[in-house]
């Protein structure tokens, strides 16, 4: 056995353990009667948490809030509960089993990620259901260009990216914010704000952004957990449960969909997401009620994503002498 995996074998045991003694401990054994379901629905949320630029969250957001009846309030916060475990077991995992990263976009983005968090928690409150489409519709527009780019333009990806042309990382830099903004609001949003400036903007291979964007949803969670563990009253007994209920699932999906992720061929992770898009909007679809002034926000993100993901790929095309071209991950450093 490697020690690498060794390594991940202990770390589980370790957090497995401390579940169980805290489980007992709190005697919350019998709260599985009433949190079965959430247990069941982040078994295919840490999956997709680890596999794709999706996060956890987004799979745990729509559930809780329309299924479940839980407060939105409630569900981001448990996203960034959750992901805080599942996404960074997952980056565990990546590091350990040495799958490619781009850990110096890591390192530039995390930050202006934490700062996007904060100010978008304080600043930020859109009445609900907006974040929900918001998130939604940008996404199934991003699925779009994805097509467009990869079967259309049929681009060749890149496996580096040149961070000491200015533009660049403070294109970055700006990507990061944005994206702690949009986690502040719906608990996940910088994996995938990262993933579309790094495919569309930049055209880094979808097999690299992917397990970048993972690591830094998992530490931004991290972040976020610590943000409202920190305010009295905001964590509630019954998220406490919800949390306690998935983590032995979550510790193990997130590095699962990590492992599938690493194996599978480029396009079949592409139609993995694009697939999870389309799901995405088809229950927003159903399970959201459109009024006249939500019609009128959609229009306005989409038109807005549309003349945003135009221009990136633009950028792309006129500057894609800036980075080196390659077409397998495995030789990425």
């Amino acid at each position: 056995m490697k020690s690498s995996t060794r390594i991940y074998l202990l770390f589980l045991l370790v957090v497995l353990s401390g579940w169980v003694v805290a489980t007992s401990i709190a005697d919350l054994w019998s709260m599985f009667g009433e949190t079965w379901p959430i247990t069941l629905v982040m078994i295919l949320g840490s999956f997709v948490a680890g596999a794709t630029a999706e996060g956890g969250g987004a799979v745990a957001f729509p559930v809780f809030t329309k299924v479940f009846g839980i407060s939105a309030q409630d569900a981001k916060i448990f996203a960034f509960m959750i992901q805080s475990v599942g996404m960074t077991t997952a980056g565990l995992f990546i590091y350990l089993k040495r799958i490619p990263v781009l850990w110096p976009v890591i390192g530039l983005v995390l930050l202006p990620g934490i700062a996007g968090l904060i100010a978008g928690h304080t600043f930020v409150h859109l009445p609900a259901p907006l974040p929900k489409l918001f998130f939604t519709f940008v996404s199934s527009v991003f699925g779009i260009f994805l097509i467009v780019q990869r079967w259309g333009l049929n681009d060749h990806p890149v496996l580096q990216i040149n961070l000491s042309i200015p533009v660049t990382s403070i294109t970055l830099v700006l990507a990061g914010f944005i994206g702690g903004m949009v986690s502040s609001i719906i608990g996940v949003g910088i994996d995938i704000t990262l993933f579309i400036f790094l495919t569309l903007m930049f055209g880094v291979h979808e097999k690299l952004s992917t397990p970048t964007t993972v690591i830094l949803m998992g530490l931004l969670s991290v972040a976020g957990f610590v943000l409202y563990a920190s305010q009295p009253g905001a964590i509630t007994p019954q998220l406490w449960k919800y949390w306690l209920s998935a983590v032995p699932v979550v510790v193990i999906g997130a590095p699962l969909g990590a492992w599938v992720c690493s194996k599978i061929k480029r396009d079949q992770l592409l139609f993995f997401l694009l697939t999870l898009i389309a799901v995405e909007l088809i229950s927003t679809l159903w399970l959201i009620p459109l009024t006249q002034s939500s019609l009128v926000f959609i229009a306005i993100c989409c038109a807005v994503s549309v003349v945003l993901f135009s221009w990136m790929i633009l950028f792309r095309r006129k500057n894609n002498r800036s980075y080196s071209s390659a077409t397998d991950p495995s030789s990425a450093v």
